[in-house]
């Protein structure tokens, strides 16, 4: 495959397909509003230019979060202002702008574009994925047979749990007990075997591994009972003695050692006496090892096998076991989804995936070319964002909409080497499809956001392997440039210069995953303690806790660091938790409380309040209790007044009182975790209060606040945990958050760390997802396609840093084996492309001897942070210095009507004209021109007058002309021609809010 184009922003063709590859730091939001500009522009020459100019409402932005969509509509905007500015005054020193001022002729048409598109950015089509399928789905119903009234489910767990139950109690309770016991065997209760589907309801495309769809649950039962029943007949006939069978045998010594042998005849014994049908793991091992197959592998060269009819008939029976999992996940996955969507189906909702297949299926109907035709009128080219994020269905919707239109522009955005979001949905064997079908490639090929010795230490790193991210023919390593800005302000610490990657070395035999993680937790700590205390600077300004991130890739990581910095007195904040606030102990405490405060004379539940340690009671506290009924019966009266002002102003309300009461806000903040505990408890407070409008009373409420705790969610925006802090701390966060982001310096302390394939999850070679059935089995490609994550990960990890980065480095093994673990790592494939783990020392001490990098052994300290110099702290107001403008005011056109011409209104800026009213003197003798004629009234002239325009093309001579007319009609003077002139083109211009009305309008003082 050919290597991809640098991408020049002035002379990227702006129709066709197109993929453009960026990697981390290269530019990539420049890119897209540089593209945008030229669209709004119509620049370009006839090989490179859009048909026609385009307004924003046309261009089609899609990125997959709503704060990229955020992100990108603001990068936009200021990027259309500044190029607009830059037309007005003729000059920029942007190079790409000042392109654009050389190659646009007419810089004032320019600007009054990009002045008109800057006011109409709200309208600017820029969505997320699923926001441009709900509208295209509801703007286009006919075409794609969407329903009109639908609403949206944001999660749908709970709806995904009812297809559960429904399935699980249809399917259970019919089948024969022993057909039951041993699938509450498998899956004690629904939930577990939901959890063994989560991720594949959603996967499009999925195939099953065996294929057992064809089979009956209950026929086949009875077939794998009847086999079991003629087995156990044989075994209760037989009166051979099969130990003796066995020991006169020739049999492996270390296989079949003569201690084990009658243990496992005895357990083929205990099988054959029970009702049990369906062997356990274990004994399902020791029945295979006397199949007459096994016997025969097993015994000594030219020795005696032991042979036994019972022997074959065993291996018969192990060779056709009940396949009950297999068989059970592939009905439950079909059941599940069928009732899912029939659930949703009688209800009238939608879920995100809902959104997108009912696109997908709309395209593929017979109205689909329609469809297609009038998305591609109204979006003539779309930009896709973070296109390595995609999935099937999405690449299906756009590669249908605008694969066959080459006059369209289809441009998809994206980095590969960041693709690290399979777990909801993502697939990279989409993006390499869409790779292979796309034939014009380009890249960015400029980091700016690295200095240049970060850039080379993560090139040479990448550079090690031949194929850094395993499919390299479909996700090549390209050395980036460095444009070097950030080299003008180097880290220094003590007055040299800070290596740029830094790895940190523990030799010898490997460790274990505990005290890795405890050694590089600790060298993490340390290393911040002198960075931060040394004096460390960016140019000239003193290196700030804000300016360090630790990246981890889970809460486990984050925990053990974050109690590192703890004793070392380092404030650190964990800005990645996705658990759920429900499954903290201050909702468990937060539940005890309110119990006591809802019957607050129960004294149990009053003891288990207080007992709980949110309430910080001390034991001698509650002993006091105990020891003084005055002391009981005041304690009785507060949590009265509690329950009554909970009936008075709510649950928000009683915790606040609770708090003020006992003082309970600087006592939690006194503690080193009270922001975490405090921030938790308001949160879950709001969240009742929200939950209680819906709710009937307290017990409603602590009803639903007893199902959260028992099912906390984790996925739910609203339940997950909330920043606790903004403040100057050093920043944890996962490397999946990080994406996107920029740090001065970034510690990695457990680059190591990896998990294997957890399930059997891959793809086959049409990049078609394949999920293999059977228990305990990791197909080759599972593990190898966790692997190309992992390396993803790790590229994400250290390119998010501008000045340094930190690895911890260790030899690691996987529980009681000493066997090294470290291959299986992204660093590990990275460092010993090949060779053994035993070759880690040499491959580091050449690695290290290389220029930006530093080998050194892990920092250990144990000295706090010192505490920043007490000062005298001045407090006092800010003065403003800034500047109100008062040339202009909020109107309306009943404010003007009513009250004449704006010129004769005193100046008094940003009030409505109505409040003003009364500072006008009336001229008596002088006839109101403005004044309605007998029987008009404020609005129907203009609502009359929009009525008759071709919204929103009326302009000109056209508007006057048709102004002149109406006033005519109505009896008006031509006195209100020029005034509404200007107003119903304003009107014109004005954004639309959601419900489709011109928004407020301001009305210059000037007249």
């Amino acid at each position: 495959m050919a290597s991809p184009r640098i991408l020049d922003p002035a002379t990227f063709p702006l129709h066709g397909m197109r993929l453009i590859e960026a990697s981390a730091g290269t530019g990539k939001t420049y890119t897209i509003a540089a593209l945008y500009l030229r669209l709004l522009l119509g620049h370009g020459d006839e090989h490179s230019a859009h048909a026609s100019p385009l307004d924003v409402d046309q261009i089609l932005v899609v990125t997959f979060t709503e704060a990229a969509t955020e992100e990108l509509r603001d990068r936009i905007r200021r990027r259309i202002r500044e190029a607009r500015q830059a037309f007005v005054r003729g000059e920029s020193e942007d190079h790409f702008i000042a392109r654009l001022l050389r190659e646009v002729p007419d810089h004032g048409q320019a600007a009054r574009i990009l002045g008109a598109a800057a006011r109409n950015m709200d309208q600017a089509a820029i969505f997320t994925i699923h926001g441009f399928c709900q509208r295209m789905l509801k703007q286009h119903a006919f075409e794609s047979g969407s329903l009109f009234e639908t609403e949206l489910e944001q999660d749908d767990a709970p709806l995904r749990r009812e297809a559960m139950l429904d399935y699980w109690r249809s399917r259970l309770y019919q089948l024969p007990g022993a057909l039951a016991a041993a699938l509450l065997q498998l899956w004690g209760e629904p939930m577990k075997l939901l959890g063994d589907l989560y991720g594949l309801l959603s996967t499009d495309g999925l195939r099953l591994e065996p294929d057992l769809s064809a089979l009956d649950l209950a026929d086949e039962w009875q077939l794998q009972v009847a086999r079991v029943d003629a087995f156990k007949q044989a075994w209760r006939q037989c009166d051979d003695d099969l130990l003796d069978v066995l020991q006169r045998g020739d049999l492996n010594g270390n296989s079949y050692r003569k201690t084990s042998v009658p243990g496992w005849l005895q357990a083929v014994e205990d099988y054959v006496a029970s009702d049990q049908v369906l062997p356990d793991s274990r004994l399902a091992e020791i029945l295979e090892k006397f199949g007459q197959s096994r016997l025969r592998d097993k015994t000594k060269k030219n020795g005696v096998t032991p042979e036994h009819p019972l022997f074959a008939h065993i291996e018969q029976l192990c060779e056709k076991w009940l396949p009950l999992r297999e068989l059970v996940l592939g009905e439950a996955l079909r059941e599940v989804r069928r009732r899912l969507a029939l659930n949703k189906a009688q209800r009238r909702l939608l879920g995100f995936d809902d959104l997108l297949s009912g696109l997908d299926r709309a395209l593929a109907s017979a109205a689909g070319p329609r469809l297609a035709a009038a998305i591609r009128v109204q979006f003539p080219v779309a930009l896709i964002d973070e296109f390595q994020d995609t999935d099937p269905q999405q690449y299906r919707i756009f590669s249908g909409l605008y694969s066959t239109s080459p006059d369209c522009g289809l441009f998809m955005i994206g980095d590969p080497k960041q693709a690290i979001y399979a777990f909801r949905g993502a697939d990279i064997f989409t993006y390499i499809q869409a790779r292979r079908a796309v034939s014009d490639h380009y890249t960015l090929a400029t980091n700016w956001r690295s200095t240049s010795a970060m850039i080379a230490s993560v090139n040479r790193l990448f550079e090690r392997h031949v194929a850094p991210f395993i499919f390299d023919e479909d996700i090549p390593f390209l050395p980036v440039q460095a444009a070097g800005h950030a080299d003008r302000k180097p880290l220094m610490l003590d007055g040299e210069p800070v290596p740029a990657l830094t790895l940190w070395h523990r030799p010898g035999y490997p460790v274990g995953k505990a005290d890795y993680q405890q050694l590089f937790a600790d060298s993490c700590a340390s290393q911040i303690v002198r960075l931060l205390g040394g004096g460390a600077r960016i140019g000239d300004r003193v290196l700030e806790a804000r300016d360090l991130a630790v990246l981890v890739r889970d809460r486990f990581e984050a925990a053990a660091v974050q109690q590192a910095l703890r004793r070392r007195h380092v404030p650190s904040v964990y800005q990645s938790g996705r658990d759920s606030v429900f499954s903290t102990r201050e909702a468990l405490d937060l539940y005890r409380i309110l119990q006591a405060i809802q019957e607050p004379q129960q004294e149990r539940h009053l003891r288990a309040a207080l007992a709980c340690s949110l309430l910080l009671q001390d034991a001698d506290s509650l002993q006091a209790l105990n020891d003084d009924e005055r002391r009981w019966e005041g304690l009785v009266a507060e949590f009265i007044d509690y329950h009554q002002r909970w009936s008075a102003l709510g649950v928000l309300a009683t915790v606040h009182q609770l708090l003020e009461r006992r003082n309970l806000a600087s006592q939690l903040l006194a503690l080193p975790d009270g922001e975490r505990r405090l921030t938790d408890l308001l949160h879950l407070a709001e969240l009742l209060q929200e939950a209680s409008q819906q709710l009937e009373g307290m017990p409603g409420l602590m009803r639903w606040f007893g199902e959260h705790l028992q099912s906390p969610n984790g996925n739910s925006e609203a339940q997950q945990l909330r920043l606790e802090s903004d403040r100057n701390r050093v920043t944890l966060i996962t490397i999946h958050k990080s994406k996107g982001l920029e740090y001065p310096v970034v510690l990695l302390p457990f680059p190591i760390n990896h998990r294997t394939a957890s399930r059997a999850l891959y793809h086959d070679d049409d990049t078609r997802p394949v999920y293999d059935l059977s228990q305990g089995r990791r197909p080759l490609r599972a593990e190898r396609e966790r692997l190309a994550e992992d390396l993803r990960l790790l590229y994400v990890a250290l390119t998010r840093s501008v000045h340094a980065c930190y690895l911890g480095i260790s030899d690691l093994k996987q529980g009681n084996d000493r066997a090294s673990v470290l291959p299986r790592s992204a660093l590990g494939y990275l460092l010993l492309n090949g060779s053994d783990a035993e070759a880690l020392p040499g491959i580091l001490q050449q690695l290290g001897a290389q220029a930006g990098i530093c080998l050194t052994a892990p920092p250990l300290d144990d000295r706090p942070l010192p505490a920043p110099a007490a000062g005298t702290l001045e407090l006092g107001a800010r003065t403003f210095r800034g500047r109100i403008r008062r040339d202009w005011r909020i109107s309306s056109y009943s404010a003007l009507s009513s009250q004449g011409p704006a010129r004769d209104l005193p100046e008094l800026p940003g009030l409505d004209l109505e409040v003003v009213a009364d500072a006008r003197e009336p001229d008596a003798g002088t006839a109101d021109i403005f004044g309605f004629p007998k029987g008009a009234r404020a609005g129907t002239f203009l609502h009359g007058l929009l009525e008759q325009l071709d919204f929103p093309r009326a302009a000109g001579e056209g508007l006057r002309e048709l102004i002149r007319q109406r006033l005519a009609l109505e009896g008006f003077d031509e006195g209100w021609a020029p005034v509404l002139e200007t107003l119903v083109g304003d009107v014109l211009d004005a954004p639309l809010d959601d419900r489709g009305c011109a928004c407020a309008i301001s009305v210059p003082q000037t007249g």
